[in-house]
């Protein structure tokens, strides 16, 4: 990332991004083949791939998870084979006509370049190439991309409904409050751990409150997250600089929360979503505030859609919230928001947000009511609920 990161700000030259893969098919720091396509696609690499690592045989493999998530080529230069001590001397295996043999299925797989690294000679590519003179590489420029979002190590799909936990976030919160001011990073930390243990998908991460230093706070807890566990984050600041140094320090692809409709937010968020290859929430409200109406807040959603794809962030990476209100305070918000969520979904074809919990908020029986808005919020099409997983 950082890599891609300094070469894409330093020039405007093309850049190949390959990842070296170890026999259990990650790198040595945890990545698979997926996280490293679906970060590398986002932030704008144009050839992705592998190079040494092992044989032909496991990096087909890898390259097989890379194709179904990107329309960039792939690039593929395997060694011959794991290497071998012999009398002293270091060895590889394949043969020139061992690792030509392989080279159609690279074809078959969607591979667009495919060449040889440690061990190989110009004998080994001539065999690969000599096999490949008559393989049909299938086109994949307009292949539908999943949407997904990836920490190092696990990439969640958004395929079905996903959980994200909203804990750690000092809104109504006392404790985690205290947490913030005290430097107390085992209460966060522990925070995170109990919402994966119930099930999160991803984590919220919002450290925003006064009398902090909130882009170092984010800082230290984007780190320390990163450094007990894999669970994707969903970044959340309403600072675009306490935004960005979150985005340079996580090490994936995450969901930044969020956008909205006004003009400054638009211009100041989208950006960075766009360098840095994340998702995004766009918030249905705008100057005016949050609209009462269904049809205001859809026409918010597609205006923040226009301007996030005319920057180049893919359909696949716009959320949608529409944003739930308080049912005791806007008793008819409830029946809006749905409505809106429906349209989003069906009409404009996006992945849609909803602060579930918000719904309850003053009333009895707070997990009753939440867990039957939730219920009818994914029948309208919700797609990431953000909740509370420890009692939902």
């Amino acid at each position: 990332k950082a890599a891609l990161l300094a070469a894409k700000t330093a020039c405007r030259l093309p850049v190949i991004c390959q990842m070296t893969y170890a026999e259990d098919g990650r790198t040595i720091t945890g990545t698979d083949p997926k996280a490293a396509v679906i970060l590398l696609d986002a932030m704008g690499a144009d050839i992705i791939g592998a190079n040494c690592s092992v044989g032909p045989d496991k990096l087909l493999e890898a390259a097989k998870q890379m194709v179904p998530y990107t329309n960039k080529p792939i690039i593929i230069q395997p060694n011959a084979g794991m290497p071998v001590l012999e009398n002293g001397e270091t060895h590889f295996p394949l043969s020139p006509a061992d690792f030509g043999k392989i080279a159609p299925e690279f074809a078959k797989a969607g591979v667009s370049y495919l060449g040889g690294c440690c061990g190989t000679t110009p004998e080994h590519i001539k065999a690969a190439y000599d096999l490949l003179e008559e393989a049909e590489i299938p086109q994949r420029e307009n292949i539908e991309i999943p949407a997904a979002v990836c920490s190092a190590s696990e990439v969640v799909q958004i395929d079905q409904p996903r959980i994200i936990g909203e804990r750690i976030n000092p809104t109504g919160k006392k404790r985690f409050k205290a947490a913030l001011q005290a430097n107390d990073m085992d209460y966060i930390l522990d925070q995170a751990v109990q919402q994966v243990d119930a099930g999160a998908d991803l984590l919220d991460v919002n450290v925003g409150m006064p009398g902090i230093d909130e882009k170092g706070m984010m800082i230290r807890t984007v780190k320390a997250l990163q450094s007990i566990g894999g669970t994707p984050l969903q970044l959340d600041s309403t600072i675009p600089a306490v935004m960005e140094a979150a985005l340079r320090v996580y090490n994936g692809k995450p969901i930044v929360n969020s956008v909205n409709g006004e003009e400054a937010s638009l211009q100041n968020i989208l950006p960075l979503v766009k360098k840095y290859g994340a998702a995004v929430v766009g918030l249905t409200l705008d100057e005016n505030g949050i609209p009462k109406k269904a049809a205001d807040r859809f026409a918010i959603a597609k205006r923040i859609l226009d301007r996030a794809t005319a920057l180049g962030i893919p359909k696949r990476d716009v959320y949608i919230d529409c944003l739930t209100l308080t049912a005791s305070a806007e008793q008819d918000g409830a029946k809006e928001t749905l409505e809106a969520l429906h349209r989003v979904k069906t009409e404009l074809g996006l992945k849609t947000v909803l602060g579930v919990s918000n719904i309850s908020f003053g009333l009895p029986n707070r997990e009753a009511v939440t867990r039957t808005f939730l219920t009818m919020a994914l029948e309208n099409g919700l797609d990431l609920p953000i909740i509370n997983p420890n009692i939902a």
